[in-house]
């Protein structure tokens, strides 16, 4: 492990639950952060919109109003506006989400919308057309000073598969896009023991979650999900995975893997010291890098759930031990599920790390702490 100090300047709260899985980017006058209110993200029954808008001022003490996305969507700020995207049903395939009954036999599509006046209004989206079977998204779209994006996703490219994290690429400012290259998969991937048999299984029944203290949703699909990509001083790219029984690993540690030709191909995957979920890296103005992940806390472990950053070296190689974000509601939290999905936004030197919390009053809601390196 790296030496590498971490420290919490301030902290505070954006959306009142239900809010979950946040995405944010910086504009000239304000952070867009957007935030699914149903756990995951899935359609809410009923009429229910399943997303909501806010904008929050670049004063900590700030008005909140404006943005829109869904879980594992995220948001960037780029010479072509600010980009939102989201998973969601193909059109046509739309439902209301039956209790008990998850995600079983649904499919899901990619959708990205636009805005050109920082969050205030968005356009009315595009449906983006891959040949991925159930493609779902994370992390930050990436631009590369000629204009090209590069988009993570994860899921099944085919219907039958384990899950795998790929990249997308768009040369024309998002209005097409291919698959550039697979980043990581392993065919035989198996997450068994304790930490399935105590899961909700693939249950997303609607508002009630939100408030449940122990709810913990396990998809039966194993392999490797949530990835978020990173740009290194090199001009390498560092993608850090989160997986389920990737080798047989029941520890649910992160893998890596790096590309040095814009996500085409990339290095054989290798496995972190460290487990976690919902990955998000940013970098530091000196090359040294910055991961804020959802803490692994199995039920039983007595490891206490938390959102923790760590700092790495320029490459990747190594990284600090954790240090614990604060809640900013100064709650604690008693289930692994009740906090975590980082985004990270640049503040000068320091970062804004938005996630969501529990508060044992009302549920799950998202707040944000502000990290530096004294």
């Amino acid at each position: 492990m790296m030496s590498g100090a971490l420290r919490v300047d301030d902290v505070g709260v954006v959306a009142d639950a239900p809010a979950m899985f946040p995405a944010a980017v910086r504009t000239p006058s304000a952070h867009v952060v957007a935030y699914s209110t149903v756990p995951d993200g899935w359609p809410g029954r009923g009429a229910r919109h399943p997303f909501a808008r806010r904008r929050s001022d670049l004063d900590p003490r700030g008005a909140c109003r404006g943005a829109a996305g869904r879980r594992g969507g995220g948001a960037r700020g780029d010479r072509h506006g600010a980009l939102v995207r989201w998973h969601a049903p193909p059109p046509g395939q739309h439902r209301p989400l039956d209790p008990g009954e998850g995600t079983a036999g649904r499919r899901i599509a990619l959708r990205l919308v636009r805005s050109r006046d920082e969050g205030a209004t968005w356009d009315a989206g595009d449906d983006v057309r891959i040949d991925f079977h159930w493609p779902a998204v994370y992390g930050e779209i990436l631009e590369f000073d000629d204009g090209e994006l590069l988009w993570p996703i994860w899921g099944r490219q085919r219907a039958e598969e384990k899950w795998r994290s790929a990249v997308l690429s768009s040369r024309d400012a998002g209005a097409s896009w291919r698959i550039a290259g697979t980043i990581a998969f392993d065919p035989d991937a198996s997450l068994t023991g304790a930490y399935v048999d105590t899961g909700n299984g693939d249950r997303m029944d609607g508002d009630e979650d939100t408030s449940d203290p122990s709810f913990r949703p396990h998809d039966p699909t194993d392999g490797f999900s949530e990835t978020s990509v990173c740009l290194l001083e090199d001009g390498r790219l560092l993608a850090v995975l989160r997986q389920q029984g990737v080798g047989g690993d029941e520890t649910l540690r992160f893998h890596r893997a790096y590309s040095a030709d814009r996500g085409a191909t990339w290095t054989p995957y290798e496995q972190l010291a460290f487990s976690g979920m919902s990955p998000a890296l940013a970098r530091f103005d000196d090359g040294r890098l910055l991961l804020v992940s959802r803490r692994c806390a199995p039920e039983g472990s007595g490891i206490e759930p938390a959102v923790e950053a760590r700092v790495g070296d320029p490459q990747g190689a190594t990284w600090s031990e954790p240090v614990a974000l604060r809640d900013p509601r100064d709650g604690r939290l008693t289930a692994e599920y009740q906090c975590g999905y980082p985004a990270v936004v640049r503040e000068g030197s320091a970062f804004r790390v938005y996630f969501y919390s529990y508060d044992e009053r009302s549920g799950r809601y998202v707040g944000w702490n502000t990290l530096s390196r004294p």
